[in-house]
């Protein structure tokens, strides 16, 4: 065998390429032999001839046959990675990727072109190999970059920046979709009834089989024309049979009462009964509450209400649990409901006025104060955030602290449903848009059974109310939110009502939604310092033909507050939903991860020693000292086996200590496992939310070891 040599190009100036031809075989002495020429390579490029660890160059050989027999390439390598060779007939291209760290000298790559005859070149690719910390790693940031991104967008100036949830909460699902800190405050109540708030999970109703995820409805489990949910709100189940249903509750105050409406049985609700326990139950004519003209039908009635001249009794309309007046189902477990309370009570008495009277005195709790100064009328802070009294009361009397409770923090993706208990007269007139509350429908939408008590449960999801809406519009109602509310505004003819509003950039004019003085006060520090643009705000139709009750909508031009307007009468009837207010808040607690994908490959031969990590980040004037972003940085990112890797969730994290703007610093690392580096930085919003940190850019630089040198 002897050496040929060829001239080659390299695409890198100073890459070393030498080429090996052995020579050809010979047959014995004497005999004719046929001489048969090795391939010849006519190009080897490399389009890197210094390399960084895990850097990749791409390698291609070109060559022709003397004899014109079909060609085949083959690649080896001394050390880093080799891909999949793509060759056609007279050429073959390869991507190497270098090692991590070097153990036995530079790193060389060799191809070889085979003819049909056996005949072989060889080409030998030698690679100088370095390592700096200066040479950055991180690409530019994109959102396949990122393992976790929480809470954070990618701007499109190619930065990253907090987004904590902001905008339109949807009352009919209440849901963020990352962990917040909430709490609710009291902002204005202005009716004659009396009212409680409170909310449940979502999850919890589902768990206990009141309701279908699949597609949101209430489930009728027994059959009995009457969901399960509303069943068990008012304890309306038979005591025995195939239709019974467990008493939620301690004992019926009233002893079972049953009734049979259109051939099935239920038990008269306590909350509907008086004093006496008196049967309440009447078939009897009526106007049809669905939309349109109302005929009068017969119809099957259950319960009574007071009067103007009903004596007040503290028996009266109770179903004996923690709170008389609040259906057990809606109050928090405890032994006076059986442990089976779902409810978590905020404001258990939601006046606001200048006498110290509830409705027929059925308030939940005494009201004690006769103030008009945006307070509830109790004692808010005697009470948990569940409406369990307290052992002690952090803050004794009625006092500013009482118009906010904390509602603590509320896990990701786990969905609210407030709901307003009112107590209150029961009428059914159409004509003032005002209707008993529906316990079972036909097919056709029309009641079959009403349900009269001065108790009523309105809930932020509008398909799961029991009231019909005797009006049947799309939208339910629409308010100028920045508009001050006037009772002489018609809201069915806004265009024409000199006290409607015209609304922003547009000819549209709309009757106001909060009371003058409600709009000052929202103006206050206390609450956000809230102005409200003269902007359109809707309520949308159930469709189902029930009656929406919480108008909710974000303030333009504010990030994480949500007013909450309730429309306390069943069957909507003025329709002006401010007759109780309450501010929902994210409490400044906004927090954004980010966990950058792995920017070194894997080797198990090598190990890194040190880390270089310098960061350009920015905090706006807006934020206060609770606002930060904290980075920290790991090597055993991934875990790898059988071919695979995949993010390990509990890496050794190194904390940076950093300050605010552009900063970097260098890490040993070598005590730590691994080579598969990453980086994450946690994002906290602090108190004030128009504050959204940004980062800028991030430059990560390594050297790796051999672990065995």
């Amino acid at each position: 065998m002897h050496l040929n040599r060829f001239p080659l190009l390299a695409l890198v100036a100073g890459s070393a390429v030498c080429v090996i031809a052995p020579s050809p075989s010979a047959h014995a002495q004497g005999t004719p032999t046929a001489v048969y020429l090795p391939p010849q390579l006519t190009s080897a490029t490399q389009s890197a001839a210094t390399v960084h660890p895990g850097e990749t160059s791409w390698l291609r050989l070109q060559a022709t046959d003397p004899q014109g027999s079909p060609l085949t390439f083959s690649w080896g390598a001394s050390a880093g990675t080799t891909g999949k060779p793509v060759s056609d007939a007279n050429s073959s291209t390869l991507a190497w990727t270098a090692p991590q760290c070097l153990t036995n000298g530079p790193p060389q790559v060799t191809g070889a072109v085979i003819n049909a005859y056996g005949l072989a070149t060889q080409a030998l690719f030698d690679f100088g190999f370095t390592q700096s910390l200066d040479f950055d790693y991180q690409p530019d940031f994109t959102a396949s970059g990122f393992d976790e991104l929480t809470n954070m967008m990618l701007t499109n100036e190619g930065t990253l920046r907090l987004n904590p949830h902001v905008g339109q909460l949807s009352s009919e699902r209440i849901m963020f979709p990352s962990e917040q800190h909430l709490t609710v405050t009291f902002v204005h109540e202005s009716a004659g009834a009396s009212h409680s708030l409170g909310y449940m999970y979502y999850d919890d109703l589902v768990a206990r089989g009141y309701v279908n995820p699949a597609d949101d409805t209430l489930v009728d489990a027994n059959g009995n024309g009457i969901a399960d949910l509303h069943e068990d709100l008012y304890n309306l189940a038979p005591a025995t049979g195939a239709q019974a249903r467990p008493y939620v509750g301690t004992t019926r105050r009233c002893a079972n009462r049953p009734f049979t409406s259109q051939g099935i049985t239920y038990s008269q609700p306590d909350l509907a009964l008086n004093a006496t326990c008196a049967s309440a139950f009447v078939r009897q004519t009526l106007p049809d509450a669905r939309p349109g003209a109302h005929p009068f039908i017969a119809v099957d009635v259950v319960g009574t209400a007071p009067t103007a001249s009903t004596a007040p009794n503290s028996s009266a309309w109770s179903d004996l649990g923690l709170h008389p007046r609040i259906p057990n189902l809606l109050e928090p477990a405890h032994a006076m409901n059986n442990q089976r309370g779902l409810g978590h009570l905020l404001f258990l008495l939601a006046d606001d006025d200048d006498d110290r009277a509830t409705f027929s005195q059925l308030g939940t709790v005494a009201d004690i104060d006769d103030f008009t100064d945006g307070i509830p009328d109790y004692d808010v802070s005697r009470y948990d955030a569940h409406g369990l009294p307290r052992t002690v009361n952090p803050d004794p009397g009625i006092t500013p602290h009482d118009r906010t409770v904390d509602l603590g923090t509320l896990p990701a993706g786990r969905e609210l449903v407030f709901f307003l208990v009112t107590q209150f007269q029961a009428v059914h007139d159409v004509d003032q848009k005002w209707v008993y509350p529906c316990l079972r429908k036909a097919a056709n939408g029309q009641c079959m059974l009403h349900l009269r008590t001065p108790i009523n449960v309105f809930f932020s999801k509008s398909k799961w109310n029991l009231d019909q809406d005797p009006v049947g519009t799309a939208p339910t109602a629409q308010r100028n939110i920045g508009c001050a509310y006037d009772d002489m505004c018609d809201p069915d003819y806004p265009q024409g009502s000199p006290t409607a509003c015209t609304v922003a950039n547009s000819t549209q004019r709309l009757c106001g939604w909060l009371d003058s003085e409600v709009l000052m006060r929202l103006r206050e520090p206390t609450y956000g310092n809230l102005f409200l643009p003269k902007t359109a705000a809707s309520v949308s139709a159930s469709g189902n033909g029930n009656m929406p009750h919480l108008m909710m909508n974000t303030p333009p031009a504010t990030s994480g507050q949500w007013l909450m307007g309730f429309e306390d009468l069943p069957g909507g009837a003025d329709r002006d939903f401010n007759d109780v207010v309450f501010l929902l808040r994210g409490t400044a607690q906004s927090e954004g991860r980010v966990r950058s994908r792995v920017l070194s490959q894997d080797d198990a031969s090598c190990r890194m020693a040190q880390v270089s990590f310098n960061k350009f980040d920015v905090l706006p004037a807006s934020c206060d000292a609770q606002a930060a972003i904290t980075y920290s940085l790991a090597t055993d990112c991934n875990v790898c086996g059988a071919g695979t890797c995949f993010p390990n969730p509990t890496p050794t994290w190194h904390p940076l200590t950093l300050p605010r703007g552009s900063a970097s610093t260098v890490v040993d690392v070598s005590g730590t496992p691994g080579q598969q580096l990453c980086w994450k930085a946690q994002v906290t919003q602090g108190a004030n939310p128009t504050c959204l940190p940004e980062i800028r850019s991030v430059d990560v630089g390594y050297l790796s070891e051999p672990v065995t040198p």
